[in-house]
């Protein structure tokens, strides 16, 4: 499966595919064509420039000209976030982020891990059906919604180029980053090309021999060179003849960072320290900074248990309970969301969240006095952006339960039925630990003894660390942070509630830090941009559509008004 060929071919993935017992699935592409403006004479066109191994925190303190001057027309932030894997081989172009820029999909789902660009997977020889997620890059699906449109590739990466860019209308593998230069200022000039996707090596160069740092002069001096270029661009998209019927996004990235030590392709912050700039003209100035959040990892043999005696968490009969979960998926071993059938989230005997397939379902038992048990759910399970569980249960008589199940804060289910659960419930409230083939991170769990209305849901659903001083913090039975500052021993979390049970884990937790992607940071449009995030963005501002099953996702419409100045003179 790694012979090396361009899985972009539709020949050459069909020869793959008759070869192997594997089944690629590829998410269903954007359809239809571009749409035009609301002017049909306005074209839009992307000029995309990576600079490699540029790490955002030195370019921003030694800003250099061209890159400055882009700054008040621009979306930007010197904390862009690289991949987080480590690379086998730093000597080779960086696939993974590639892959990742190129895909919005995150590395653990496109499995990509060497120059062949084919996802490096294990066949279990037990599971002949296995499904493999193949993910289109941004050309697949800017051809798919436009055919006609033009695309020219310029990178001095040989096998990124042959493998995952050869379907671009034009792509030439560069000897230098003059000459990379020259042949993106003539096609600015001279051809009308839709997409333009250039990158530089001169930093990455310097770094890898000298350290990715201010204090290397061939660092610095790369940088300032490459932003010499990118004034070229910027001056030859001013001067083309059409550039009043057109509107230009330049994106700048550099993807990942590198140490000090001249080390790149790791998890450190400096390794992944990017930068990511969205410019049009017409755009007002946004730092976007976002912000961070830790999270711990479950799957199958990673669990966790509250003992629960007094059934604090009982939602049996007479009782109420709201319960959220904020989480994150993480792939599966060969990459995509798909889940099991009935794994358990978060639940006790008689009620629990499980994962079930695509969705999350709530299920209570019937219990000594129900007529049938409560099953309901609703589909949510398909990218890895944080997203919110609510689950609201009460009882308006005593063999009747009320419940409300929402998804992002939004109610999927609601209903009343015959059943209240067990009247006893004395058993553990147990998170995670059953099959869990898509294991997930969990950043907060909070329980409270009070069905709430939709607005209170919705108040609460994004949000991290509540204070005291929110009006319903009286009804919270139980608040677990899964954050490294919560922890009393290597096992044990606090409940935030005094006199409540601790939650503890099977195993020591493993805990990590993300882009904070709830909803509602999401919708602020204030973000930690990460690899992602890039191809979205491109596909917005073309009319391309957007891949619901993306990691990455639009953010660029919060600034759409920016974008109608014309209507407005």
């Amino acid at each position: 499966m790694k012979d090396t060929i361009s899985k972009y071919t539709s020949v050459a993935l069909s020869v793959l595919l008759t070869m192997s017992c594997i089944k690629y699935e590829t998410p269903p592409p954007v359809a239809g064509d571009i749409p035009e403006d609301g002017d049909a004479s306005v074209k839009r066109r992307v000029l995309w420039i990576n600079i490699d191994g540029a790490v955002g925190q030195i370019v921003k303190e030694n800003m250099p000209t061209n890159i400055e001057m882009m700054l008040p027309h621009s979306k930007y932030t010197f904390e862009a976030l690289g991949d987080n894997r480590t690379l086998n081989n730093t000597d080779a172009e960086d696939v993974t982020n590639w892959t990742t820029l190129l895909t919005g999909m995150n590395a653990g789902a496109h499995m990509v891990r060497d120059d062949s660009y084919i996802p490096d997977i294990d066949v279990n020889p037990e599971q002949p059906d296995q499904t493999v997620a193949y993910y289109p890059n941004v050309m697949d699906l800017l051809i798919e919604a436009s055919p006609g449109a033009r695309t020219f590739c310029v990178t001095p990466h040989r096998s990124l180029n042959e493998n995952m860019l050869g379907n671009a209308f034009r792509t030439i593998t560069s000897g230098s980053d003059e000459e990379s230069r020259d042949l993106i200022v003539e096609a600015i000039e001279n051809e009308n090309m839709d997409f333009t996707l250039v990158s530089f090596k001169g930093m990455l160069e310097a770094g890898k021999s000298g350290g990715f740092a201010a204090s290397n002069t061939a660092y610095l001096n790369a940088l300032q060179t490459i932003d010499g270029y990118i004034g070229e661009c910027l001056a030859a998209i001013k001067n083309r003849e059409e550039i009043e019927n057109e509107d230009w996004l330049v994106v700048v990235t550099s993807g990942h960072g590198g140490t000090a030590s001249g080390s790149w392709g790791g998890t450190t912050r400096q390794e992944r320290n990017a930068l990511c700039i969205f410019y049009y003209d017409r755009y007002s100035s946004v730092e976007m900074q976002g912000e961070m959040m830790e999270a711990t990892y479950f799957d199958r043999n990673n669990s966790a248990t509250v003992a629960d005696p007094d059934e604090i968490y009982s939602a049996g009969e007479g009782r109420t309970l709201s319960v959220e979960v904020l989480m994150r998926l993480e792939p599966r071993p060969e990459g995509g969301y798909n889940g099991n059938n009935w794994d358990r989230i978060i639940g006790k005997r008689s009620w629990a969240l499980f994962r079930q397939r695509s969705n999350v379902v709530f299920r209570m038992e019937s219990g000594e006095l129900g007529e049938r048990a409560i099953e309901e759910g609703v589909n949510s399970f398909n990218n890895s952006l944080w997203h919110s569980y609510q689950l609201g249960m009460t009882s308006p008589s005593r063999v009747m339960k009320e419940f409300l199940i929402l998804y992002d804060g939004v109610v999927g289910k609601s209903g009343i039925s015959a059943t209240t659960g067990y009247a006893e419930d004395r058993n553990n409230l147990i998170i995670g630990g059953t099959g869990v083939p898509t294991p997930y991170y969990i950043a907060e769990i909070r329980i409270w003894n009070k069905m709430f209305d939709e607005d209170t849901y919705r108040d609460v659903h994004s949000q991290l660390d509540i204070q005291p001083n929110h009006p319903q913090y009286e009804h919270l039975v139980g608040y677990w942070k899964l954050t490294e500052d919560e922890l009393i021993d290597d096992r044990t979390f606090k409940n935030r509630i005094e006199g409540m049970p601790n939650l503890v884990f099977n195993t020591s937790p493993q805990i990590a830090e993300f882009a904070n992607t709830l909803p509602d940071q999401r919708r602020s449009g204030n973000l930690i941009i990460e690899n992602i995030m890039v191809a979205p963005q491109v596909l917005y501002w073309l009319r391309a559509g957007e891949v619901q099953t993306m990691d990455g996702f639009a953010f660029l419409n919060n600034f759409s008004h920016e974008e109608e100045w014309r209507e407005a003179e």
